[in-house]
């Protein structure tokens, strides 16, 4: 087939996609909520972006809240008021306030965005994978994913958190490589018995068993207090995206085209990729929105109780947490009263605007909603 009759091909199957593309941003216009959501998403954007500009770092981490040491002095530990020289005022013992809460928004996107990604791809590889081959691997894939789900998310994220006393996360190349293999050995038995395959499975298997014990290799990735709280959340949070994905796919494989698909002879990655994925996956990504708010929240919680991000870096979690010695003294509460709601400000506003986009996106992705 020639380039012009292949460009042809690909227009004829991208003109009804443009159509529908359309007809879901102008009901996505047509919605005030949606846009009001958005638009508070894309000022938080803006803000992540303009950040070195808004509030200019005045240290080689710019993520460490500069202190005023001039208002340390004279005030002590006692937070400011806003001020002109402080706009939003300054937390205890004079850190300012504005710098933590414009900079806290760039760690409100790492977080939310880092551990939905992961979790997303973990989740749609597991649940996939278990719904379209079923037998002993949606068995065994299923209930290790109940074991997770089993505890709850919060509780465990901070057991892993208190339990992980290293300040490096250590991968060892050759034993990695040994778990890959034995886990696609697993898969190639159940589900593709291909000789071919498992002997060069078998193959890498060997050369990593023989790396681990003659040349082992590791990386040591040096981490915070706030990255084992990314990775923490990210273990306990894709098994819900592995149960979303896994029933969809369980709705949708035995469709007339699916078995179509198989009767001409597709591979089982170009049915999935090309069929199958394409009708399952909106669920997931609705899930996925309405996930950010709720993971900066866990995330913001545990810096509240001193396990997550450093002390006095921008997080709005880690500045909200400043304000704990106002609880016990009801004036001191009063008078420092925007050490604690400007930055709890910024946190509700950021979870609502996700939550509105994923309402949104809902009525406009989900093709049982979106043609009424």
């Amino acid at each position: 087939m020639s380039l012009k009759n292949r460009w042809q091909e690909f227009k004829v199957g991208l003109t009804p996609r443009i159509k529908e593309w359309r007809f879901m941003l102008k009901r996505m216009r047509g919605s005030s909520l949606a846009m009001a959501g958005l638009i508070i998403i894309l000022g938080y954007v803006a803000m992540a972006i303009l950040a070195p500009v808004i509030a200019p770092p005045q240290s080689s981490d710019p993520f460490a809240i500069p202190l005023d040491k001039e208002i340390r002095v004279l005030q002590n530990e006692q937070p400011t008021p806003p001020t002109f020289r402080h706009i939003f005022g300054t937390t205890q013992y004079q850190f300012d306030l504005f710098y933590g809460c414009i900079w806290g928004s760039i760690t409100a996107f790492r977080i939310g965005v880092f551990v939905v990604a992961i979790s997303l791809l973990v989740g749609l590889l597991v649940g996939t994978a278990s719904a379209y081959y079923g037998g002993i691997l949606d068995e065994t894939l299923m209930r290790f994913t109940d074991i997770i789900i089993a505890f709850p998310g919060l509780i465990l994220a901070m057991a892993l958190v208190l339990a992980w006393q290293q300040p490096t996360l250590e991968i060892s190349i050759s034993l990695s490589l040994v778990m890959i293999s034995v886990m696609v050995s697993f898969v190639l038995i159940f589900v593709h018995p291909d000789r071919r395959l498992l002997a060069m499975n078998q193959l890498v298997l060997l050369l990593g068993l023989a790396s681990s014990f003659f040349f082992p290799i590791s990386i040591s990735i040096p981490l915070n207090n706030l990255d084992k709280v990314l990775v923490a959340i990210t273990i306990v949070g894709w098994p819900g995206y592995a149960r979303v994905i896994r029933g969809e796919v369980l709705r949708i494989k035995n469709e007339d085209y699916v078995e179509a698909s198989r009767a001409s002879g597709s591979s089982d990655i170009r049915t999935i990729m090309h069929h199958i994925l394409p009708n399952s996956i909106y669920p997931l990504l609705i899930v996925a929105t309405l996930d950010i708010g709720s993971i900066v929240l866990s995330a913001a919680a545990l810096s509240f109780i001193g396990i997550g991000a450093p002390e006095y870096y921008a997080d709005w979690g880690q500045l909200i947490s400043r304000s704990r010695f106002l609880i016990s003294d009801p004036t001191l509460m009063v008078r420092n009263i925007h050490t604690f709601l400007i930055p709890g400000l910024f946190i509700s506003t950021f979870v609502v605007g996700w939550n509105l986009l994923g309402d949104a996106l809902r009525d406009v992705l989900d093709p049982m909603l979106r043609r009424r």
